[in-house]
């Protein structure tokens, strides 16, 4: 399945304007899958390293998932969207891929930073969810200080709070590694829990045009 691929200026983990609305005209949404794969599961449909189980919360926030879930904000390019931070990366699938159908390749563009989120136009409360899960793949140079990040306010007051994934099991070394961040963690950092706007960022150092990242399985959940 194509993931969006979109282009805007936005400013990485700080007060930043609004942005105004996304373009995606010519692309695809991310589509709802059936999370059982039907009577005869597609064998591409991978159920992801922590398998959804019926009765589970499971937040899908509109991309980088693709299986089952008990609750989901989709992308709608009116109150939710996703951006490329200063077309600093572009994104394309690939199959080589741990959840759903396939993963989405997060690809340089020469930049000396670069960055993407996913940013509501209206706040949500995620006092409900307690871990943000992603997995992640890349031995290329530039992905190797990753920063992932939540925020919270709207507008001029909109403010990101990173956090290094290393501290959380990520390494660079060309092996899918499954991350599970506390979103307690990005509390401590200032993020303020009733107030989220972006519920997923991703920052890297700037590299060499065409070195990437793989980037799939993105949820959270109550636990």
């Amino acid at each position: 399945m194509k993931k969006p691929v979109w282009g805007l200026l936005l400013l990485l983990a700080a007060c930043r304007p609004d942005p105004g609305p996304a373009d995606y005209t010519g692309q695809e949404l991310p589509g709802n899958l059936d999370p059982d794969g039907g009577t005869e599961p597609d064998p591409q449909l991978l159920p992801g390293p922590f398998p959804y189980e019926a009765g589970e919360a499971r937040l899908m926030v509109g991309i980088f998932y693709e299986t089952g879930r008990s609750q989901e904000i989709i992308l709608d390019n009116v109150d939710s969207n996703f951006y490329l931070y200063e077309n600093t990366v572009y994104v394309e699938s690939d199959p080589d891929h741990i959840e759903g159908r396939s993963a989405d390749r997060i690809v340089q563009n020469g930049k000396p930073w670069m960055g993407f989120g996913v940013h509501w136009k209206q706040t949500h409360n995620f006092d409900a969810w307690k871990t943000l899960h992603v997995s992640m793949k890349s031995s290329d140079a530039a992905f190797a200080n990753v920063k992932i990040g939540m925020s919270s306010g709207t507008g001029t007051s909109e403010k990101g709070n990173p956090l290094a994934a290393s501290g959380y099991g990520w390494v660079n070394d060309g092996e899918w590694h499954h991350l599970a961040i506390p979103v307690a963690d990005f509390v401590a950092a200032g993020l303020k829990l009733n107030d989220v706007s972006s519920p997923f960022t991703f920052a890297a150092e700037g590299g060499t045009t065409g070195q990437s990242l793989l980037l799939d399985n993105l949820y959270f959940t109550a636990n």
